[in-house]
This record gives C-alpha cells, sequence and structure tokens, in this order.
C-alpha cells in the first residue's frame, strides 16, 4: 500500500526562476504535494526560511554532500523520505563534439563522484550552485569547458550530450519541517 504524502504549503529547494530544471525542482513538481514551489540559490538558504517560518518544507536529495548538517540541526525533523529516479546526468558542452582540450568541468558538487569516470583530461573541475548554473557557466566560456549536468538542464540551455553518465538514479528524497515547538504546561 502506497503512503499518502504530507501536503505541504510553500516546499523549497535548490532552483532558480528558470523553471523546474534542477533534479530538486524537477522531483519537487513531480511529487505535486505543494501549494507553492519556491527555488533557492542553496540547501542552506532554504532551511533558514524553514526555521524562521517562511516556507514549510525543505526537500533535499541524499546525494547532497551536506544532507547530514540538516538531519542533525536541532531546529529541523524529517518529514518523510522517499525515493524517486532523477533526470539522466550527462556530460555536455556547446560544440558539435566534445573538444580535446578542456580548461573547466563545470558541475554541482554532488556529482562531484562522477568525474572520476570520465577519461577525459581537463585542468580543472569547479563547483556551482545547480545544474542550470553549470550550463550558463559553459555558454560563458564556449570554447573551453564542459558541463556535469542534467539532461533537463543541457536540453533546455541547447547543449550538446557528450556522454550519459547514469541514465537516471533512483535517489533517494528527504523532506525537513520546522522542529515543532514545546510548550510547557503550567501546573
Amino acid at each position: 500500500m502506497e503512503k499518502t504524502r504530507d501536503k505541504y504549503a510553500i516546499l523549497g529547494t535548490l532552483g532558480d526562476d528558470e523553471g523546474f530544471l534542477t533534479c530538486s525542482m524537477h522531483i519537487a513538481k513531480k511529487m505535486d504535494n505543494s501549494d507553492m514551489i519556491k527555488p533557492y540559490p542553496e540547501f542552506e538558504a532554504a532551511a533558514e526560511d524553514l526555521k524562521s517560518g517562511e516556507i514549510s518544507c525543505l526537500l533535499v536529495p541524499g546525494a547532497y554532500p551536506k544532507l547530514n548538517s540538516f538531519i542533525m540541526d536541532s531546529d529541523l525533523v524529517v518529514s518523510e523520505s522517499f525515493v524517486e529516479k532523477i533526470p539522466a546526468l550527462v556530460l555536455s558542452g556547446f560544440q558539435a563534439i566534445c573538444p580535446e582540450q578542456i580548461d573547466t568541468i563545470f558541475h554541482h558538487p554532488a556529482t562531484t563522484y562522477l568525474l572520476s569516470e570520465l577519461n577525459i583530461a581537463y585542468r580543472e573541475n569547479s563547483t556551482v550552485s545547480s545544474n542550470p548554473e553549470a550550463c550558463r557557466k559553459v555558454i560563458l566560456n564556449i570554447e573551453t569547458s564542459i558541463a556535469l549536468t542534467n539532461q533537463l538542464c543541457a536540453d533546455h540551455y541547447g547543449l550538446v550530450t557528450y556522454k550519459v553518465l547514469r541514465e537516471g538514479i533512483q535517489m533517494p528524497w528527504v523532506c525537513f519541517t520546522k522542529k515543532p515547538q514545546r510548550v510547557n504546561a503550567l501546573v
């Protein structure tokens, strides 16, 4: 029997105003259990708004390297967790074929592990706040950079997919809410 998901007034997660291009925004929309989805440039900013009451839920993927900081935060509580497939993770760029000389690979910290599988030479890797940001950085550095991003972003920004690194990972997701305040009863 499938569990009914909690309903949230405002769900906050990693994203920007360009739509549902981050894996987090894509999953938040797919969940269809909030009146509004609010994008944030980083999960930590959403967590602060959750603590202040501006949003009612924070959605974070299990691959986020700092997930533990939210789990251990005494002001937050896990309200639910689930597993949902994310869009394919891909290596993309602006040129028709992958350039032989790559200066920079832009990527979100959650995808750092995949760099070891690339089998290509590059000068440096640079972490960015989101998959859309990785694509925007490639557009600014057309000749010398590529992005490790999701297929939604690559398609949106008109990038060429050089290689599919993961067809779609079954990702654990965690929803956080503000911990209820204890009220001391008068005796």
